[in-house]
């Protein structure tokens, strides 16, 4: 027999841990699809924007030589992300990964 009566959905989705991890995942669908506008098709497949950690992009390329493309256009993509009012991007930090999914 329950002790407790079960709460609802909303209930568990409103101020709780369930509730930051779907803002969470919400911003990086965001940051992801600001991405795909912003780099060329076949960087935007090689490569996924992770996070805004102050004023740093943090960018995860597939190898050496898509974070040298994202390199090249460093400017053109801080110039972009700064269009949008939740993105104050002044430097981009790319890592390596090359398990990217």
């Amino acid at each position: 027999m329950l002790k407790k009566t079960p709460k609802s959905v909303q209930e568990l989705l409103s101020g709780s841990t369930l509730s930051r991890l779907q803002a969470t995942d919400a911003k990086h669908s965001r940051l992801q699809t600001m991405w795909g506008q912003t780099v060329p098709a076949d960087l935007a497949a090689n490569s996924r924007c992770f996070s805004v950690q102050g004023q740093t992009l943090v960018v995860y390329a597939r190898s050496g030589a898509w974070a040298t493309r994202i390199r090249l256009l460093q400017t053109h993509i801080m110039r972009k992300f700064n269009e949008y009012p939740d993105a104050q991007v002044r430097s981009l930090d790319i890592q390596i990964k090359p398990t990217l999914e």
